[in-house]
Order: C-alpha cells, then sequence, then structure tokens
C-alpha cells in the first residue's frame, strides 16, 4: 500500500504487537520496550541506530534506503531463533530487491507544495515549507544470463523553505509569541551597531533545506548450483534542517539555526554454500561508516534576551557550538546447519565491533541569558555558562571509545512428528569495551565508585524455547508459543558519558547571576571574568553491575486460515518480564 512517509514503520505499524508512539518521529514500540530497543536489518545485516541518538531506531532522519528498494519486511517480536541478538524490542528485517534474467525498472516521484495545505484559525495558511518533492529510479537485469545480475536504484528528496508556526504578535502566525517586530528589530540594531555581528533576521533563511540523497547497487552471483553470493555497497546523504528556539513564549532569529548533516555507506557481501545434502553455511561480512554533525548557520555564543514575558534567541544554540559523531562499524556472521534425520542442528557465531567518536561540546563559545534589551545593550548578564575544554583542545571533551560483542549460538529444531516441532537452544553474548575512561581518583574517592566502570565483559546465556503444533484440518491451523531470554543492546551514547564527563576533560564556569562584560567573539570568552572562578565539574559514573539491557518472553498464539482471500486470523498473547533493564 502507499507510505506517505516512505518508511518501514508504516509498514511495521499495521502489526498489532507495534505501536506508533510518536508520529513525527516515527518512533515505534515492539510489546512495551524503549522505541531505541529495536533491531532494523537490510537483508539480515544490522543497519540500526549503533549511538542511539534518532528516535526511529535507524542513523538517520529519514529512512537511509528507499521503500522501492525493499521487496519484503519480516517482523519478529517473540522468536525464539537463537541467532536473534541486539533487540528486546522487535526485531525488522527488510530483504531488497535483485535483478533476475529480464531487465526491469521504475521510475515514480512525489510533490506537494505549501499552498496546498489548510489554513489556521485567523484564516492564515502557515508558512511551514515551500515545496516537498522525491524523485528516483531503480532498474535490474543480467550481467550474465543465469549467473550474475545486476541491480541499482537513486532517489533525491528536497523539503525545502522550512518555517515555523510561531511569530510575533501582529503576525498572523497560528501561535503568536509576546514580542513585536520593533523590539527584534531593536535587538538586531544593537547586534550590528553596538556589538559588531549580524544576529540574523526572523525568518527562516532560504538555503535552510532538507535534502536527501540515497544510492545503491547490488550484484547477486549464483557461483555454481551449490554457492551464490552477494554484494551490495549503498550511501545515504542527509541534510537536516533544524528550527530551533521557537516556543509558546520564545522566537529564534537566524542566526539560531542550523543544520543536521548525516553520513551513511554501508557495504555488505553474503555467502550461502550447500556443502552436501545435509550441511549448509550461511557467511555475512559488512561495514558502516557514519558521520552526523550539526552545521550552525553561525559561530558565536548562544544569547537569550527576555522581553517581558518571552525570550528572543540568537547566536549559536548551546548543543550545537560543537557536536560531531562519527562511528566506524564492522558486523561478521557464520551460520552453520547440519540436517540429522528429524534434527535440524544450527551452530555459529557472530560478531560486532563499534569504534565511537563523539564530541558534544555544548557551551563552548558561552552562554548569555539577559533579562532586557537594556541590559543586552549594555553588555550586563543575569546569567553567564561556559565550557572550557582541558588545555584548550576539545578533543578532551570527546568520547573516543569502542564496544565490542561476540554471540555464539547452538540449537536444534526437532521434528517429534508432522505435526508438532520443539525447537531449543542457547545464546551466549558477551560485550567488550577497549578502552576505559580516563581515572578520576579524587571523585571516585569521594563517591565510592570507580568511574572507569564499564560493561566489559558482562555476558549473559539465554536459553530459549519454543514449539509449534499443526492441527489436521481443512484450512491451515496452528498453535505456537514458547520461552526465552533475549539481550538488546543499550544506546552507546548512555555508555559513551563517562568517557567525556570525567572531571578532568573540561571545567564548567557558571555564573548565576551574570558577568559585567559581553563579547560576541567565541574566541574571547575566557578573558570576559577571572579563571577559577565559578569553576565546577561534571562526572558520571557507571555502575559496576550495570549489563546490557535484557528481558524474558513468552507467547502463545493460534492461528487459523479464514475461507476469504487467503486471509489468517490471528489471537497472540505477549508476557514479558525485564531481566536487566
Amino acid at each position: 500500500f502507499p507510505s506517505v512517509n516512505r518508511n518501514i514503520q508504516d509498514y511495521v505499524r499495521l502489526d498489532p504487537r507495534i505501536a506508533q508512539t510518536d508520529k513525527a518521529r516515527n518512533e515505534i514500540s515492539a510489546g512495551g520496550q524503549n522505541t531505541r530497543f529495536n533491531a532494523i536489518r537490510i537483508d539480515g545485516v544490522n543497519t540500526s541506530d549503533a549511538f542511539g541518538l534518532e528516535s526511529n531506531s535507524l542513523p538517520t532522519p529519514k529512512q537511509p534506503i528507499s521503500m522501492d528498494v525493499i521487496d519484503a519486511i519480516n517482523v519478529s517480536v517473540a522468536n525464539y531463533d537463537v541467532t536473534i541478538g541486539g533487540a528486546t524490542g522487535a526485531v525488522i528485517n527488510a530483504v531488497t530487491k535483485s535483478g533476475g534474467n529480464e531487465f526491469h525498472g521504475s521510475v515514480y516521484g512525489t510533490y506537494r507544495e505549501n499552498d496546498w495545505s489548510g489554513k489556521n484559525q485567523a484564516d492564515i495558511r502557515p508558512n511551514i515549507f515551500d515545496t516537498d518533492e522525491t524523485y528516483g529510479g531503480t532498474f535490474g537485469g543480467p550481467l550474465i544470463e543465469d549467473r550474475l545480475f545486476f541491480f541499482v536504484n537513486y532517489e533525491k528528496t528536497t523539503f525545502s523553505g522550512v518555517g515555523t508556526n510561531f511569530g510575533p504578535t501582529g503576525s498572523g502566525a497560528t501561535n503568536i509569541v509576546p514580542i513585536t517586530q520593533a523590539q527584534i528589530d531593536e535587538v538586531i540594531a544593537i547586534s550590528r551597531d553596538v556589538w559588531g555581528w549580524d544576529p540574523g533576521i526572523l525568518h527562516v533563511p532560504e538555503s535552510l533545506d532538507t535534502i536527501s540523497e540515497e544510492y545503491a547497487i547490488k550484484l547477486d552471483w549464483n557461483i555454481t548450483d551449490q554457492h551464490r553470493a552477494n554484494f551490495r555497497y549503498s550511501s545515504s546523504d542527509q541534510s537536516q534542517a533544524n528550527v530551533v528556539g521557537f516556543g509558546n513564549n520564545s522566537l529564534a532569529l537566524s542566526s539560531y539555526l542550523y543544520q543536521r548533516d548525516f553520513k551513511f555507506d554501508t557495504t555488505t557481501a553474503q555467502l550461502f554454500s550447500d556443502w552436501t545434502d545435509t550441511f549448509s553455511t550461511e557467511f555475512k561480512l559488512s561495514y558502516r561508516d557514519y558521520s552526523a554533525v550539526r552545521t550552525p548557520v553561525d559561530d558565536r555564543p548562544a544569547i537569550g534576551v527576555r522581553i517581558g514575558n518571552a525570550f528572543l534567541n540568537l547566536g549559536t544554540e548551546e548543543n550545537t557550538q560543537a557536536n560531531i559523531l562519527e562511528t566506524e562499524t564492522w558486523n561478521s556472521y557464520f551460520i552453520g546447519n547440519w540436517f540429522l534425520g528429524d534434527h535440524e542442528v544450527k551452530f555459529g557465531v557472530d560478531y560486532e565491533n563499534n569504534d565511537i567518536y563523539n564530541l558534544f561540546g555544548r557551551r563552548i563559545n558561552g552562554v548569555y541569558t539577559f533579562n532586557s534589551i537594556a541590559d543586552y545593550r549594555a553588555g550586563r548578564s543575569s546569567r553567564y555558562q561556559l565550557f572550557a575544554p582541558a588545555g584548550g583542545n576539545l578533543d578532551n571533551m570527546a568520547a573516543i571509545w569502542g564496544l565490542d560483542n561476540v554471540g555464539l549460538f547452538l540449537q536444534d529444531t526437532w521434528s517429534v512428528d508432522y505435526n508438532l516441532t520443539f525447537t531449543y537452544g542457547l545464546r551466549i553474548d558477551t560485550p567488550s569495551v577497549d578502552e576505559e575512561p580516563v581515572y578520576n581518583a579524587a571523585a571516585s574517592t569521594a563517591f565510592g565508585f570507580d568511574n572507569r566502570n564499564t560493561i566489559n565483559g558482562k555476558e549473559l546465556i539465554q536459553p530459549r524455547f519454543g514449539f509449534n503444533y499443526t492441527f489436521d484440518s481443512d484450512r491451515a491451523t496452528q498453535l505456537r508459543g514458547g520461552l526465552g531470554l533475549f539481550q538488546g543492546a543499550s544506546a552507546s551514547v548512555w555508555l559513551s558519558n563517562p568517557y567525556s564527563n570525567n572531571g578532568l576533560a573540561y571545567t564548567d564556569y557558571v555564573f548565576n547571576t551574570g558577568i559585567t562584560r559581553f563579547d560576541p567573539d567565541r574566541a574571547d570568552q575566557l578573558g570576559l571574568f577571572t579563571p577559577g572562578a565559578g569553576a565546577t565539574q561534571s562526572i558520571d559514573f557507571i555502575d559496576p553491575d550495570l549489563a546490557q539491557p535484557a528481558v524474558w518472553k513468552a507467547n502463545l498464539a493460534f492461528d487459523h486460515e479464514l475461507p476469504w482471500w487467503g486471509m489468517v486470523a490471528s489471537a497472540e498473547v505477549i508476557l514479558t518480564s525485564v531481566e536487566e533493564g
């Protein structure tokens, strides 16, 4: 069916076990689990948000793979196969299209304008955006008939003229903020004439667009009748406009806005081999290179000017002054299937290596609050805060570390008879951390916790059991269920904090009554006050008993094929109990 948002979540939420918890952010929860505890895979290879900042379980705001490339989607909420790992919620696997012996392709596009939107209660059409357009195409076919096939795709989306529904008094905006245009113009004039910098204007600049561009190539190779392989490379570049600083009592000038720039490249290779009539193997290897960078319109301190009971924001938003995330992830997976009469034995190993660089350099340019326009003119703040990295080196504030996980699994599927099948097995996951946080002896002594604690070596043994009974009936009818322990993957951003907040990485200067000097130049901030005054430090600890999230799941389900159009009626009960949360 058509997907308005052209994403996997539009299809997945058709499953009644899935709840959409936030439509705007494409958040979904499976069985009541945290929305970040789902795993999304493409052709069986992990494509989830490895760091945990995105709400849609993906590493980018817009899906990094076109819906026109996806051939099928499978949702597992209570699947007791021991190969399932890295999620306590849902495991969503999307299978991509392949080329064949005949050439085939598609061309598509969507388009809409803000003028097609409705008007607000003031009979004014809010200027939320200008145009929203998507176009793309796919093409596939043979390179060598019956042996080698290709499939390629390209898609680009442009959401231009991003706007807001908040505006000053007399603007006719849907939401009016009690600030006049004259007061806004006065703040702009003071910035230019008194302090010598341009804070921008109230309107969102035309250059602040949201753009997404994605392309991919897939090769399928039938090496022999017993061996086949495939290779897939995809690249997604996204730039998302962020209009921040607006609310019921706040407006922002264009200098306060920013872009979030994403780069997500994946390379995947898979080999499937039938060695004998009773033994087969699968091998998968993938590499992901990911970056998410906030790019501000300007590079200044963050400034808030109180106007009555409202605020006007300008400068560089405090969390955007230095905000860079880069990860490199390797995944490998080996599985063997051995058929022994009524038994199918499955065994194997999977491995993930994730190298992380996260620089969250908030407030490094300074954050000023002024109680009035007059105070802003005089440079007299009511509150001031600055984060100063140790030695002036921003890398001292960055979390630079690595997280690995090794999973071992063994399973037997026993076909007792034509009707009854049992599946039982074990999975063991062991995380390892390659670097400890910098040791802070004073803080560790004062709080009674070692700030070098990590989840290194916290292995979990996960027993699993499932059954399926097929009834002898005219239409397909089955009873299925099981019980098992599942380990997920916590958002790495939570585990990163002890690396960046070690009490030694930066000094937090806080002046709750402000300072008497102001400078819009980010490089001059430490010269505005006496170093050491107002200085504090922050430190994060990980509980020594903390481990990756894990839940017990049990389910019982009944499925029956209906006499109309191949429809199947299902009833299912799923129980979840948190083992480690």
